[in-house]
Parts: structure tokens; sequence; C-alpha cells
């Protein structure tokens, strides 16, 4: 029953983007149809190759102005906008690790990343957490996630020499923590701190 369930999950979940994407794109194909309807009017011929003129050059304008939205979004402007609306995000408790885990897909090793796995000491056990940032005294901001439920924990402010960097992916350390540290011993995760 389990498995049924995830699977209805998992499949909404791919889904439900396509299906939002199929229907932005019909919406904007028609309203360029509304646009380009005038000159295809003016062309001698109605079809190329069984498409409607009017289709097709739809179809070309909705990639040219994907096209023009792409090139204005690598201009400096666009990142900075970009830069503020992520900052904004990031306020949003729960943002960071879920863009830290979507990062994971996008590049190899993210340096960028708003959390990296570390392994903190604490008085007589160490955790696996995630570094937020570094403060100018030199402090490690850092979130300490629960565990089965990493999406929610605590944030602390601890001493550079009590934080050692892992070589775990965000998404590593997640899947770690939701079985409950079962796995342990096929990670990278440091032996010890303590010196």
């Amino acid at each position: 029953m389990r498995v049924i369930k995830t699977t209805l999950i998992g499949g909404a979940i791919f889904l439900v983007p396509v299906i939002v994407i199929l229907f932005v794109l019909g919406k904007a194909i028609s309203v360029m149809r509304h646009v380009t309807r005038p000159i295809s009017e003016m062309l001698p011929f109605d079809n190329i190759a069984g498409l409607a003129v009017a289709n097709l050059l739809a179809l070309l304008g909705v990639a040219l102005v994907c096209f023009c939205a792409g090139m204005l979004a690598r201009g400096p402007r666009a990142r900075r906008l970009y830069q503020q609306l992520d900052d904004g995000l990031l306020m949003l408790p729960g943002y960071g690790l879920i863009k830290s885990l979507s990062d994971q897909f996008t590049e190899e090793r993210p340096t960028t990343s708003p959390l990296q796995p570390v392994l903190v000491r604490f008085d007589d056990f160490e955790q696996l957490c995630f570094e937020v940032e570094r403060m100018a005294d030199g402090r490690v901001v850092t979130f300490i996630p629960g565990s089965p439920d990493p999406w929610s924990g605590s944030l602390v402010y601890l001493a550079a020499e009590r934080v050692q960097p892992c070589e775990l992916t965000v998404m590593q350390a997640v899947s770690h923590l939701r079985r409950g540290g079962r796995g342990a011993c096929g990670l990278p995760i440091p032996t010890s701190l303590a010196g």
C-alpha cells in the first residue's frame, strides 16, 4: 500500500510542473496567434508542411520571446533582481534547505549553496549540521537539523574550531538524517574533531 501511495505522490509531483508548463505554453501560443494572424493573412500561402502558417508563426513568436527573455536574464540587472528575490526567499523557513537540495541537480559540488554539510563537536558527541555562513568575528552560523525530519531544527552560533566541513552533498546529508542515521558506514563523514 505504501509503495502505491509514494508512487502516486511521486507521479503527481512529476506531472504538476509538466502540466503547468504545457498550460502556460498553450496560453502563450493562443495570445501569439492573435498577434501573428494579421501577418499570416498577408502571406500568399496558408500552410507549410501541413502546419497552419498562423500556428507556425505563433510558435516562432513564443520561441523568440523565450530567447529574448533568456538574453535579458543573463544581464547584470536581471542577476541583481534574481539575487534580491533569492535573498528575500531565504527568509522563509525551509527555503535554504530546499534551494540547497535543488542546487545538487545543477552543479557537481555547489559552492554557492546556502547550506554546506558540516560535522559539529559538542561536549561529548558530534552532530551532522549545516553551515549557513561565517560571521566577521569568526563564528559559524550553523543550522542543527532534526532527525528524521531535517526540515526543522535550531540555529546556533559556534566557534569555528568546533565546525569541520564534510564531503557530503546536501542531498546525502538530508537522506542520512531522514534514515535516522542508518547507512553511516558508507558515507564520507570525518572520524573525529577531538584533538
